[in-house]
């Protein structure tokens, strides 16, 4: 046989529904794309539980030292190996707003990375220009709406008026309310300040303890160091969850169906390919031909599961998908490879001196 014939013998097959060829790529959709999409689905809680753990701002340390601060050394720490964002806090003077004459405003005056800090963790933070770094007051939110303020609107106090540069959120999710009803003014990095917050991704015991730069040595006796929210541990440990996950074998299931699959395919027609074989059909012809056949189911199955796995790989994910559908395609591409290979031994293991063995027992 030539491979035009073997190609031609393998396309009838498939067009006449003698390689049961919609079944098997169902099959293969079924249980080769369900583990393909249980591993994607498992790597996306622990993406997801990374950024709910990152945004709560359980990787912020809290050094405290009051008037032990040293502003610009806490904004350098900003700059640090596995730093995301540092910035120092001090209280500035309360004010009274028209709005509400009654009741003071609690003011906390920070330098401008612990603005970004709160672009991180602060959960939805609205400026005027899109820019978190937008001059003027920032409010939490339910600040704001007590006082009616809004980005780009002007807030009117005893002491003037204060331009609105932003808002921002702050769950009552277990962090320290320091930030929960108060207004934040942006100052320069300079001088003493009370606290230095540094925020460390991933969540590392030893690069958080550089906070430690921060503060003035003879004021040691006075630090303090705390997790800004302590409710979700002291670390998150996402490589050690990704290896850990319950389906991270699933690439090797997968071929494991896909050997069986394969296999199973070629020998429910094992009278057919042993009486191709005593019709004098080379072995390797025969061979080539069930790869074809196989081939063909086999992306149609991966086409469906694929479109699942990169349902899955977007979902809920807080990173880029492309990782995750990588991910999910390792096991597709572990069980299409061993289907094909299934194929080949089942081809092996057939035998033309079983034939009527074969047709005895069909």
């Amino acid at each position: 046989m030539r491979a035009r014939s073997v190609a031609s013998e393998a396309a009838r097959n498939l067009a006449t529904g003698t390689t049961r060829a919609a079944a098997l790529a169902l099959a293969f959709a079924a249980v080769v794309g369900a583990l393909a999409y249980a591993d994607v689905r498992a790597a996306v809680d622990v993406l997801r539980g990374a950024a709910e753990y990152r945004a709560s701002g359980s990787s912020v340390q809290v050094l405290e030292v009051p008037q032990g601060i040293d502003g610009a050394r806490c904004h350098a720490l900003g700059e640090a190996t596995g730093v995301v964002a540092a910035g120092a806090l001090r209280q500035g003077d309360p004010v009274r707003a028209l709005a509400m004459p009654s009741a003071r405003v609690t003011v906390w005056e920070a330098t401008p990375g612990l603005v970004d800090l709160l672009a991180d963790v602060g959960g939805d933070v609205a400026a005027t220009t899109g820019d978190h770094r937008a001059a003027g007051v920032w409010y939490s939110r339910d600040l704001a709406e007590t006082l009616g303020a809004r980005p780009g609107r002007d807030t009117a106090t005893t002491t003037g008026t204060a331009v609105t540069a932003g808002v921002y959120s702050w769950p009552d999710d277990g962090r320290a309310r320091t930030l929960g009803y108060a207004a934040l003014a942006p100052v320069a990095p300079t001088g003493v300040f009370d606290q230095c917050w540094v925020q460390v991704w991933p969540a590392d015991v030893d690069t958080a303890a550089v906070v430690y730069l921060a503060m003035d040595p003879a004021k040691a006796d006075q630090a303090t160091v705390s997790r800004l929210n302590a409710a979700y541990g002291a670390t998150y440990d996402a490589p050690g969850l990704l290896a850990r996950r319950p389906t991270a074998l699933a690439p090797v299931a997968a071929a494991i169906v896909g050997l069986v699959l394969g296999y199973l395919a070629v020998r429910t027609r094992r009278l057919e390919l042993a009486a191709a074989l005593h019709a004098r059909v080379p072995t390797p012809h025969l061979a080539w031909q069930q790869a074809l056949e196989a081939a063909a189911w086999v992306a149609a199955g991966l086409a469906i599961a694929a479109t699942a796995v990169a349902y899955a790989a977007r979902t809920g994910n807080p990173d880029p998908s492309d990782w995750a559908f990588l991910l999910g395609a390792r096991t597709l591409l572990a069980g299409a490879a061993t289907t094909v290979l299934g194929t080949h031994a089942g081809v092996a293991t057939t035998r033309e001196r079983h034939l009527f063995r074969y047709f005895k027992n069909r």
